[in-house]
This record gives C-alpha cells, sequence and structure tokens, in this order.
C-alpha cells in the first residue's frame, strides 16, 4: 500500500514539474507582478520595477537580444502600433522590456533600445521605453514566472536559444496584471483600450470611460469587441426617457 502511495505521488510531481515546464503562456489576470525586483537598464543604472512603473500603465515584453526569431519582429510591431494609440508616451504610458539572457549585454540592449526607436515617425521622449538586464537569474524567473510565462533555455554548438512565447503584458499603475495581448502582431484599438483598463486606478477622462462602456474584453478571442446589446439598450432607453419625459411636460401645458 505505501508502495502504491509512493508511486502516485511520484508521478504527480513528475505531472506538475512538467506542467511547470511547459513552453507557453499561462495567464494570470489581477495578480501583481514583483516590483521590487532589481534590474539594470540599457544606461547601466540599476533600477526596479516599481521606480520605472512610476504610477503609469506600462506595457510589458520579455525578449533577449541575440533572438533570431520572434523577438525582433514583436518590438518591431510594438513600434509600430504605438504611433497610432493616441496616447502621451511617459505620461499615459511606459514600455518595458526584460531579457530573458543572463548574459545579455547592456550595450546589446542600448544598441536594441536605439534601433528600434529610430523607427518611430512621433515624438517619442527615450525615457518612455526601459530595456533591462539582470545577472540574476532569480529576478529573471520571479517576473517571468508571475506572468506565466514559460520558456526553455536551449544550448547548441555553444549559441544559446530560447524557445518562449511572444506576447505583451498591460500593468495597472501599481503593478497588476491587466490584460495580456498575444503574438507579434497587435491592434492599436486593443492596446488603447487595455491602457484605458489599466489606468482604472486613476481618474480617466470622459472619452475613456466611453470607449470602456461600448468595448468588451473577450478572452476568447483575445481582443475588444463592441457590445451592441447594450449600447442598442442604452440608446433605447435613452428613447424611452426622453419620451416619457416629453409626455410629462405636454400633459403640464394642457393642465395649465
Amino acid at each position: 500500500m505505501l508502495l502504491k502511495v509512493l508511486i502516485l505521488i511520484f508521478f504527480i510531481t513528475i505531472s506538475i514539474q512538467a506542467k511547470e515546464n511547459k513552453v507557453g503562456l499561462y495567464e494570470s489576470q489581477n495578480t501583481y507582478i514583483p516590483t521590487n525586483l532589481e534590474f539594470t537598464n540599457e544606461y547601466n543604472q540599476k533600477v526596479n520595477l516599481k521606480e520605472i512603473i512610476s504610477n503609469t500603465p506600462t506595457i510589458v515584453s520579455f525578449n533577449y537580444f541575440d533572438c533570431p526569431g520572434l523577438c525582433s519582429p514583436q518590438l518591431f510591431s510594438v513600434a509600430s502600433i504605438i504611433d497610432k494609440v493616441q496616447l502621451k508616451p511617459f505620461i499615459d504610458y511606459k514600455i518595458i522590456t526584460i531579457s530573458i539572457e543572463s548574459k545579455d549585454s547592456i550595450s546589446k540592449a542600448l544598441e536594441k533600445k536605439q534601433t528600434i526607436l529610430k523607427t518611430l515617425s512621433q515624438p517619442f521622449p527615450p525615457q518612455t521605453w526601459s530595456f533591462l538586464t539582470s545577472t540574476n537569474q532569480n529576478n529573471i524567473d520571479s517576473i517571468t514566472n508571475s506572468v506565466g510565462f514559460k520558456y526553455e533555455k536551449r544550448v547548441k554548438d555553444g549559441v544559446i536559444d530560447y524557445l518562449h512565447p511572444a506576447m505583451l503584458v498591460v500593468i495597472s499603475p501599481k503593478g497588476k496584471i491587466i490584460r495580456y495581448l498575444n503574438g507579434i502582431d497587435y491592434l492599436p484599438f486593443d492596446l488603447k483600450l487595455a491602457l484605458l483598463e489599466a489606468q482604472e486606478e486613476k481618474a480617466r477622462p470622459t472619452i475613456a470611460k466611453t470607449l470602456l462602456y461600448c468595448f468588451a474584453y473577450d478572452a476568447k478571442s483575445k481582443t475588444y469587441v463592441f457590445q451592441a446589446e447594450k449600447v442598442l439598450g442604452s440608446f433605447i432607453f435613452g428613447i424611452v426617457l426622453f419620451f416619457f419625459l416629453y409626455l410629462i411636460k405636454t400633459g403640464r401645458k394642457k393642465d395649465e
């Protein structure tokens, strides 16, 4: 009996480890990232995530700077859409790119940043987008695990490569995970609404409230969809209310 229990525990442990090590994205909205983690930015300054976010909605990506596949197209895609979100960089949002390679250098981080920023056509304060590295693997693992970003390191013929998902995480001013945008192609509208949602911890302009009233995030399609029934219901209610007030007003005139 004891042997059977030990065997069962062994297989359960193996199953859990297999799941934990499986490359992919395991979403965990409404949880918080560890903002006290320290990294080195592209200017060789020690910073923690809380200092960078600084009470601002923040877009976070996980890459490495010698990535031969997904990373560069993803970062260029981000640069392309932030030109179109019609929000003020550094004021309305910030961006953090964290390297998952503990041996990535500061010079590579700065080089990647300069390459990406050259593609922007709109005025963009450079301090808006931070490219971070860390030689502390525990820090890298802590932030990637907190958002459910699972990757696998491979070394072949002395060349380091990673299997990893491509996605963005939108973080609230207090470090709460608000939305995931998967893949390397993003819609400016989806990113804008995700950032507006992240601003829930702060006062929002009326137009932002209107947008979030008319559109809702659909977890299945991973995008925002127009809430036709909600908007139509509000429209009908408005007509009924107007008609009711009209009847009251005309009734008063007849009594006079």
